[in-house]
């Protein structure tokens, strides 16, 4: 039987989802729990592999048992879990689910904190900008990314090579907090490439400073060309809010 597992976890204590020899993931983590809970070896797939000190708030991943499950699992899990891992919920998934292949669309949120000294408290959760930036010219710069795109411009070229590169952002907009020194720039997409919100992130700082112009946005977007876009920003600010099927 399959199962669905909505987690939670604090990135900064690993390299990433993915198990990878000699350093510690959140599925390592994950599938140690289960197997040791289920008394049998488990293996997990998730909505999406988050990089090194990338947090989820709503990351979902699925795994199989032959073992019918009590409705409260998850919480029966969750003490053999680090702390920085937590599961929400645990549910028999539909037949055919797949945690990846099924998502229907994810939302990532990448967290800005302006400040133009070192912020020792946000470094873990946000990128730190010490420039000056103009909001408004971020806001008007993300209009442009609505829709089905060729993302190339925003992704790491090594990683698509050979593959497609068409994306549809359904939403993108900017929150602004703690009066106005934080800004949350919130994604909504069918998919996304390696590193895409964050080299979208990188550009919009840009855009902010005075790099680029918003108006500049479009002719990134449609050179294809990863150097064309601003830097890639850090894993830290980035978050997984929610994957929906």
């Amino acid at each position: 039987m399959r199962y669905k597992l909505t987690i939670s976890y604090d990135g900064s204590d690993f390299y990433g989802f993915q198990r990878q020899r000699g350093l510690i993931s959140v599925q390592q983590c994950l599938e140690e729990a289960l197997s040791t809970k289920l008394n049998a070896p488990v293996t997990t797939v998730c909505a999406g592999r988050t990089d090194a000190g990338v947090h989820a708030l709503g990351q979902v991943v699925h795994f199989d048992s032959n073992q019918i499950l009590p409705a409260d699992f998850g919480f029966r899990l969750n003490p053999l879990l680090p702390e920085s891992i937590a599961v929400l919920s645990c549910e028999a998934a539909p037949e055919g689910f797949h945690a990846r292949f099924s998502a229907k669309k994810k939302t990532y949120r990448y967290d800005i904190y302006l400040s133009k000294i070192h912020a020792p408290l946000k470094r873990r959760y946000a990128h730190v900008c010490v420039y000056d930036v103009d909001v408004n010219e971020m806001k008007k710069a993300c209009e442009y990314l609505v829709g089905e795109h060729d993302f190339r411009s925003f992704a790491l070229a090594e990683s698509v090579r050979g593959k497609s590169t068409v994306r549809t952002i359904y939403d993108i907009h900017i929150e602004e907090g703690e009066g106005g020194k934080l800004l949350s720039i919130f994604v909504t997409g069918n998919g996304f490439l390696h590193n895409m919100v964050r080299a979208i992130a990188g550009t919009l700082i840009d855009i902010g400073r005075g790099r680029f112009s918003s108006s500049d946005m479009p002719a990134i977007l449609n050179s294809k060309d990863r150097r064309r876009a601003g830097k890639t920003v850090e894993g830290n600010g980035l978050f997984l809010v929610s994957v929906e099927y």
